[in-house]
Formats: structure tokens, sequence, C-alpha cells
């Protein structure tokens, strides 16, 4: 229930730019055992996990947005990453769609310049 009214939500947000997402299953992941404690992150893990499809971003917003999105989020039971993340999938994808697909800008490594 709650994926048709995001799909509705956003519908009435975006108009005709607004795509359906592509339907998915992701099972819920397996709760920890009480006893066991995630082991401690390090440096080579979060090396690890920048190599990853997931990266962590971060952006300033006005207060009446972010109170709107939680509020959202809250109402439909979605959590505000993956309700922003399908948010600024369908506003890419309406904007590839006009603009044709987006390519990733390479980043100069420092002894390439220097």
């Amino acid at each position: 229930m709650g994926k048709k009214n995001m799909d509705i939500l956003l519908g009435n947000i975006l108009g005709n730019a607004a795509i359906k997402p592509q339907d998915r299953y992701e099972e819920p992941a397996a709760p920890l055992p009480e006893n066991d404690a995630p082991a401690p992150s390090t440096k080579a893990t979060t090396k690890e996990q920048s190599d990853d499809s997931w990266r962590h971003f971060s952006f300033i917003c006005s207060k009446a947005l972010v109170d709107k999105v939680q509020a959202i989020a809250h109402k439909e039971g979605f959590t505000i990453r993956s309700f922003m993340e399908y948010v600024m999938k369908q506003g890419i994808e309406a904007y590839e769609s006009k603009h044709g697909k987006v390519k990733k800008i390479r980043s100069k490594e420092i002894h390439e310049v220097m």
C-alpha cells in the first residue's frame, strides 16, 4: 500500500514527469541475535564500502521541506532514505528523458595536475 501511495503522491508532485518504479522485492534483513554485537568498523572496511554501489550523500534544504519529507515518510511507513532516493531517481529520470543520459564526470588525481 505504501508504494501505491508514493506513486500517487509523486504523480501529483511531478505531473507528467512521474515515472513508475520497477517492481522489486527486497528481503528484510534478518535481525541480529541479542548477544551478537556488530563488529566495529575499520578504515579498510570503510574504504571497501566506498567502492561499493552505495555512498553517503547529504545536503541542506529548507526546514519546511524537511518537515514534509519526515511527515510523509512517517505517515506512509517509509524510511526517509528510501523516500529521498525514490524522489531523486524520479527527478533524474525526468531530466534524462529531456537531456539524454547523465555521465559521471571524471575527476583528476593530484599527481596528474601537479
